[in-house]
């Protein structure tokens, strides 16, 4: 008797040619399984994010609202205090505030992405840690929001 390419003698077309289904699942699965993980890390990322930026608004700007304009600033080991918003522009305030060699500079960001801004000068002898009096952040339209150094130098 000749032997059939089958299962028990039956030659069944299912047993004996490789189907491209089978190939076509295991690739899906490997695609839903990526998919699934690039979810995973999204949703992770878009819950992690806002509470450790939260929770670190809090400790740095004094306000677990970090979309917000800070309560305060710490910079240079100093903490500086909200005082309002004020019209104007870096030339004004830079001519205000400025003492000899200080220059405009963007000193950082809150978590939201808004820059901090200062006229800062290199320390000198009597205030070692002050390095400015105050720091602004820019609001839109001319406004910045002002922080003025919390205790005096």
């Amino acid at each position: 008797m000749k032997a059939m390419g089958g299962v028990g003698g039956i030659d069944d077309a299912v047993w004996t040619q490789p189907s491209s289904d089978v190939g076509q699942a295991g690739r899906t699965t490997q695609r839903q399984r990526i998919s699934v993980i690039a979810f995973l890390v999204v949703v992770g990322v878009g819950v992690v994010y806002p509470i450790g930026a939260a929770a670190l608004s809090r400790k740095d700007y004094g306000t677990f609202a970090f979309w917000k304009v800070p309560n305060r600033i710490g910079y240079c080991g100093r903490t500086y205090d909200d005082g309002g918003s004020q019209q104007g522009s870096p030339a004004l305030f830079a001519s205000q505030d400025s003492e000899a060699g200080a220059h405009w500079n963007r000193l950082s960001w809150t978590f939201s992405g808004r820059s901090i801004y200062a006229d800062t000068a290199a320390p000198s002898p009597p205030r070692v840690t002050v390095r400015t009096m105050v720091l602004y952040i820019p609001l839109g339209g001319g406004s910045w929001e002002t922080y003025s150094l919390s205790g005096g130098p």
